[in-house]
């Protein structure tokens, strides 16, 4: 079902999908089993499926990316052809374009990743700066100005910030 000015106008063969919006969806062409709700949400997803996109722009640049689910105002903007992804809050993940398997929670957390992978990042803007794989940061801002190193874990409490580093050691 189609809902919106340009929703699904260049869907062909994509089946089971649901684009509310002003131009949510606007481009699919094959994609199936994809929800779009929001002005631009899903807009250039083309063969990408099985995703939900909630919020206005939310997965917008997303062109072949699979069962990603992104929430909120930019979450994913600039997704493209990442797999897995979960962003739920204002700009969650905006810049990712290819990094996969990523969890963003809070406003503005992962917003500069642009490719690192497998990360998790809970609190407004943890992990903001990362682009780099294999981190977890909790808390208010943990991990934000973090950019290439990977395998750390950070937790703050708002105050302080707590460093580990994650490896894997000789038996």
């Amino acid at each position: 079902m189609f809902v919106g000015l340009s929703s699904g106008t260049s869907n062909t063969t994509g089946s089971d999908n649901a684009f509310f919006g002003e131009f949510a969806g606007q481009m699919n062409t094959e994609g199936y089993h994809n929800a779009f709700f929001g002005r631009g949400a899903g807009n250039k997803n083309t063969t990408g499926a099985s995703n939900a996109f909630f919020g206005r722009d939310a997965g917008f640049s997303n062109t072949t990316g699979a069962t990603n689910a992104f929430f909120g105002t930019d979450a994913g903007a600039s997704n493209t052809t990442a797999n897995g992804n979960a962003f739920f809050g204002y700009g969650a993940g905006n810049l990712n374009t290819t990094g996969g398997g990523n969890a963003f929670f809070g406003k503005g957390a992962g917003q500069l990743n642009t490719t690192g992978n497998e990360n998790a990042f809970f609190g407004y803007l943890a992990g903001y700066s990362n682009t780099a794989s294999s981190n977890a940061f909790f808390g208010y801002g943990a991990g934000n100005l973090n950019t290439t190193g990977g395998g750390n874990a950070f937790f703050d409490d708002g105050c302080l910030q707590y460093v580990f580093r994650l490896g894997r050691g000789k038996h």
